[in-house]
């Protein structure tokens, strides 16, 4: 049994759409829905987790606790942050950071909660059998969007995009010491126009959405299922 957890409505929508001449069941769990399929040759459980770290992480226990996956994969969008990234980028997280904990009981204040980091091996993944433009590296996560000034911030820490919720369900994951696949395609990402931004990445996040996702279920996952 494999899980794939997706984040947000248009996400889920999105997906829906791709497995349209497929006959599949909605079904309902707490936190939304979920659906079960045959994808490539694999008994798979894919569910809508919701948006946030505390519903995305809290999704992702009940699907450990309900369903006991071999591993758990998060596809979904996120926002550019790294210079040489563009939009449709797809990112394969190595390390996820959490950067709207703020510990101000010490000397100094860091960007990133340490004990929320994790990290992830990808070692079992054959990154020359994808193609396109994927890359491997830190996705930084908040309960916000990013814009101009956050996004200035975390390029300073290496950080390559973006989301709400990876870093909260690798780190479940990591406490349940069950494998995970953080994967995301690159939406949006700000400019220096406050009020022009957020309306722009409103707008690419509808406008890119559906092809992130596409591009994810098409070529990137069975991909990565043939490595498993």
């Amino acid at each position: 049994m494999v899980c794939i957890q997706v984040c947000s409505k248009e996400e889920w929508s999105s997906l829906k759409r791709l497995f349209k001449d497929r006959e599949f069941q909605i079904n309902k769990y707490p936190f939304g829905e979920f659906i079960r399929l045959n994808f490539c040759d694999r008994e798979c459980v894919f569910y809508l987790g919701g948006e946030t770290k505390t519903r995305s992480s809290a999704s992702c226990q009940f699907a450990i606790d309900n369903w006991q996956p071999k591993m758990i994969f998060v596809l979904g969008t996120c926002g550019g942050v790294d210079k040489g990234l563009n939009l449709l980028d797809v990112i394969i997280a190595n390390k996820t950071v959490q950067y709207d904990c703020i510990d101000r009981m010490g000397t100094k204040s860091y960007v990133f909660y340490e004990p929320l980091t994790t990290i992830i091996d990808n070692s079992w993944i054959n990154f020359n059998e994808l193609n396109g433009r994927v890359y491997e590296g830190i996705i930084a996560t908040a309960d916000q969007d990013i814009n101009y000034e956050v996004l200035h911030m975390l390029r300073n820490e290496n950080i390559l995009c973006a989301d709400w919720e990876s870093g909260a369900i690798a780190y479940i994951c990591n406490l349940n010491k069950v494998k995970n696949c953080i994967v995301r395609g690159i939406t949006d990402i700000p400019t220096e126009n406050i009020e022009e931004s957020a309306n722009n990445q409103g707008i690419d996040y509808k406008r890119n959405t559906p092809k992130v996702m596409k591009k994810l279920i098409k070529d990137v996952l069975p991909v990565l299922f043939s490595n498993m």
